[in-house]
């Protein structure tokens, strides 16, 4: 019997031996197995708590507001929310941007429902000085990234009496390599484009500034801004303030600009569809060394359950309000995600 033991002990020891702890002590997933890192992003349309919060615009979403939002409304919203991100990946993204995501209040409510609370979901949220409450957003796998540090930078318009959101600004590790994520909302196009448009560009440039810092540091910087940028790749903020395209070999790539010069979209607005939502990288992300995409990994997540068919047989996002009306739907956009690979 002792020696039959001694045989079962070696045989377990082999075996522990043959078995490789992938993760960190800090978490951060750092072995051969982890080839794919999968980034998302979301503009939630308006996850509001119940509660009012005498500090900002959001009578509306509270029960005895004029969008009646009750408790059941909100769960369901969140339930929504959860779903969408795995139709961004089945097994759910490893890091996701959000915008319209009110405080930290929902976003905790959010990774702890039962369809995301097995995911392991952390957040870095910084509350911004945007009038109607809404904040964006980071939300990742403590098993897929270490995050290292965060910042919100100040989005200062030419009007001070007009308050936009932060850009919110991470830096992860993932097998070694260092990411900066950068999660965006520019200021929206009310008024009209040409109107609007100077504060999206004060926008671009204050992200481009914050980018040619890290470049400066470091050429082969690994860059990835992503968000709702309430202007199309082909537009003056992109293209000449952020000078971002699509072109392979520029410093900023677009990986969303021939999609939307191929009439898709994330945003259906007046007939048409137009990329709003987007993710952004520097020239880096092309090497053959590291993490690496192109625009052919870059995604619209155009699920059939996103989207309902109006009156003119037209699919278009599935909303959660149309105006005043209480649809149940997802959201006015659509989800987009990148699949980066390990090489």
């Amino acid at each position: 019997m002792m020696k039959a033991a001694a045989i079962c002990i070696a045989a377990i020891v082999m075996w522990s031996a043959s078995c490789k702890d992938t993760t960190s002590s800090k978490g951060n997933v750092s072995g051969p197995d982890k080839s794919e890192l999968v980034v998302g992003f979301y503009n939630v349309e308006n996850i509001f708590d119940t509660e009012n919060d005498p500090k900002t615009n959001d009578d509306d979403f509270t029960p005895s507001g004029k969008l009646q939002w009750t408790p059941d409304k909100y769960l369901v919203k969140l339930d929504r929310t959860g779903e969408a991100f795995q139709m961004m990946d089945a097994n759910f993204p490893d890091v996701i941007g959000l915008c319209e995501v009110e405080n930290l209040k929902v976003l905790t409510d959010l990774v702890a429902t039962d369809r995301l609370k097995s995911q392991g979901y952390k957040i870095v949220h910084m509350d911004s000085e945007d009038e109607r409450g809404i904040d964006v957003a980071l939300i990742y796998k403590a098993s897929s990234i270490e995050v290292v540090s965060s910042k919100k930078i100040k989005v200062s318009l030419a009007d001070a009496n007009d308050r936009t959101r932060d850009i919110l600004y991470v830096e992860g590790v993932v097998h070694g390599e260092k990411i900066h994520f950068f999660v965006n909302h520019w200021p929206s196009r009310s008024g009209g484009q040409e109107q609007s448009e100077p504060n999206r560009i004060a926008a671009a440039k204050t992200l481009k500034s914050e980018i040619d810092v890290i470049v400066k540091k470091d050429a082969n910087a690994k860059v990835i801004c992503m968000g709702d940028f309430n202007d199309h790749p082909n537009d003056k903020s992109m293209m000449e303030a952020l000078g971002a395209n699509g072109t392979v070999g520029a410093p900023l790539i677009n990986l969303m600009a021939k999609k939307h010069a191929a009439g898709e979209g994330s945003y259906w607005y007046k007939g048409s569809w137009g990329a709003l939502d987007q993710f952004i990288v520097s020239s880096a992300w092309t090497s053959m060394k590291g993490w690496s995409c192109t625009e052919a990994d870059a995604r619209i997540v155009k699920e059939p359950k996103l989207l309902f068919t109006d009156s003119n047989g037209v699919a278009r996002p599935s909303r959660t309000y149309a105006g005043d009306d209480y649809k149940s739907g997802y959201s006015d956009h659509l989800p987009v995600v990148v699949k980066c690979s390990w090489k």
